[in-house]
């Protein structure tokens, strides 16, 4: 960190979002990475990863609404106002609370097919959390940057993957082709 803090709930919530987003970022890495023959035994840590993003996330936002907020819905509903970047953080919260609940090998099998569709919607999450680093920057963009510089490949990554994605460039390339 190299800085100084005189605030103690500062750094508790510095830190707690710092270790969710890279646990976030990790766990996305993990995804592309154990598609690689070599490396599929990391496929067995994801879970774990995941689950480790998540409980950070919640601690993040436990610090929040007790060392900042002091349980106060009046002091929320105006940093709601203030502070609208509290609502994408929200958002990659309730999306990593679901996929917690529903990463247990019962809720797989309970979900079926429907189970990795579900789980696919970490890159919402993901997208929420620069967004929420990104909204918050108020002079030092560093952190925001670094996040970026790791997620938005890994997004576009797996976008250009998407099925629908190939589809698109599937029937342009024939559209192209068939101009010539």
């Amino acid at each position: 960190m190299g800085q100084y803090f005189p605030d103690p709930g500062k750094l508790l919530m510095r830190l707690s979002g710092i270790w969710a987003s890279i646990f976030v970022v990790a766990v996305m890495a993990m995804t592309l990475v154990g598609k690689i023959e070599a490396f599929r035994f990391i496929n067995r840590y994801r879970r774990f990863i995941g689950l480790t993003a998540f409980f950070y996330a919640l601690l993040h936002f436990v610090i929040y609404l007790v060392l900042f907020a002091g349980l106060s819905w009046t002091w929320i509903s105006s940093d709601l106002v203030e502070k609208p970047y509290i609502y994408m953080g929200s958002l990659a919260l309730v999306v990593m609370l679901v996929l917690a609940t529903t990463s247990t090998r019962s809720m797989m099998r309970r979900l079926g097919k429907k189970w990795k569709p579900l789980h696919r919607s970490m890159y919402l999450a993901a997208i929420a959390v620069m967004a929420h680093l990104w909204w918050q920057v108020k002079d030092d963009i560093s952190l925001a940057v670094y996040f970026s510089v790791l997620l938005v490949p890994l997004l576009a990554i797996k976008i250009a993957a998407l099925p629908v994605f190939k589809n698109f460039i599937g029937k342009n390339k024939n559209n192209a082709c068939a101009k010539k």
